[in-house]
């Protein structure tokens, strides 16, 4: 286990299919559908190992020819808009 802070996890109410290069996820109460690249599927699949946002940009280096910043910006990126859409919901807190 890392000692890195985990910051978004993965909410109950999606549901995620990996397929080879990319990822589609389900919101089970907007009934909305969402396809990923391969990068953000390696996000979004991270994230569902419990990978926290440094650990994330690490494994998205280790399998993509990317600059650590570059890495870093994206994830930051694609966790706000995730966020946005109810697909990823903050680690620390229960849904209201």
């Amino acid at each position: 286990m890392t000692d890195e802070a985990r910051t978004h996890r993965v909410p109950d109410d999606v549901l995620a299919a990996h397929l080879e290069g990319e990822a589609v996820l389900l919101h089970m109460d907007t009934k909305h559908y969402y396809r990923l690249n391969a990068t953000a599927a390696a996000v979004y699949k991270g994230l569902e190992r419990g990978l926290g946002r440094d650990a994330l940009v690490d494994d998205l280096c280790a399998h993509f020819d990317v600059e650590r910043a570059v890495a870093a910006a994206e994830v930051d990126r694609l966790l706000g808009e995730l966020a946005e859409r109810g697909l990823v919901a903050p680690a620390g807190g229960d849904a209201a």
